[in-house]
């Protein structure tokens, strides 16, 4: 999975979703992404993360993403702390 599909992927989420994917080790398997959506509002760290494991399980159940760092962030939480 490209970072350009893993991004397309998560963007499925909410039209006003924002994705920034980083390739950790150039192996297109080893992803961090920071990701900005509404939907996340209300929802338990642990809940967002679920959403986008969801997004991915045929990709994370084949290895084709072998590991993922996840930052999550309502759209207000990313303005407050700056996506610190």
């Amino acid at each position: 999975m490209t970072p350009d599909q893993l991004k397309a992927r998560i963007e499925q989420l909410h039209p006003e979703t924002r994705v920034q994917v980083t390739d950790l080790t150039g192996t297109m398997d080893h992803y961090q992404v920071t990701v900005v959506s509404p939907v996340f509002q209300g929802k338990m760290m642990v809940e967002q993360h679920q959403m986008i494991m969801g997004l991915l399980k045929a990709e994370i159940d084949t290895e084709e993403v072998h590991a993922l760092s996840m930052k999550t962030f309502t759209p207000e939480q990313f303005a407050k702390f700056g996506g610190k």
